[in-house]
């Protein structure tokens, strides 16, 4: 009698199983064969357009971290490399919409959601667009202001420093441009 229950508990679950099998088969979505581009390739996508403004691209960010101060029984001054961060960032610079207090938008394209694409800055042009005021936004809502050159037609440098505690902590941010290549930056409003 015992394996009876047992030999019908073994079909029972067996034809369970394979009834399962079945309806999730038949009730399951179809794959469709289409064509996928991520972020950085929508990006690329509108970079190619004809009316864009030089300074938009995609950019690699390395920065470098320095400080500066006397000794503590020297009076001359001994700058040293704190930190160096190579390519440590891909980001988006774009012409923001009409209306609002900014001229271009910094999107992260190396965020860790790859469903949600901060915007970690934003600049605003001064000298005839051959320079730039960064407002960098850090992730616990501190604003950093930098102040940025177009070195180059693939490179924007900034710059900020503070002062703490009679050392000077300079912060050398370089934005080397990914795509598009071979444009100035010069802004035509």
């Amino acid at each position: 009698m015992r394996n009876i229950y047992i030999v019908l508990l073994f079909v029972f679950l067996f034809t369970q199983a394979h009834a399962q099998g079945k309806s999730t088969r038949f009730f399951s979505k179809k794959k469709y064969q289409y064509e996928q581009v991520d972020l950085e390739n929508m990006m690329r996508r509108y970079f190619l357009k004809e009316s864009t403004h030089a300074v938009e691209g995609i950019y690699s960010v390395s920065c470098v971290i320095s400080k500066t101060g006397k000794g503590l029984l020297s009076s001359q001054e001994k700058s040293k490399i704190v930190e160096r961060k190579e390519n440590y960032a891909r980001v988006a610079i774009m012409k923001d919409r009409m209306g609002t207090k900014r001229d271009f938008i910094e999107v992260s394209l190396s965020y860790k959601d790859d469903k949600k694409y901060p915007i970690v800055g934003d600049l605003n042009s001064i000298a005839e667009g051959k320079g730039f005021i960064y407002h960098h936004t850090e992730p616990s809502g501190e604003v950093i202001n930098f102040s940025m050159v177009n070195e180059s037609p693939e490179l924007i440098e900034g710059e900020y420093s503070v002062v703490k505690r009679q050392k000077t902590i300079t912060y050398k941010l370089s934005y080397i441009k990914i795509f598009p290549k071979g444009e100035s930056i010069v802004i035509n409003d």
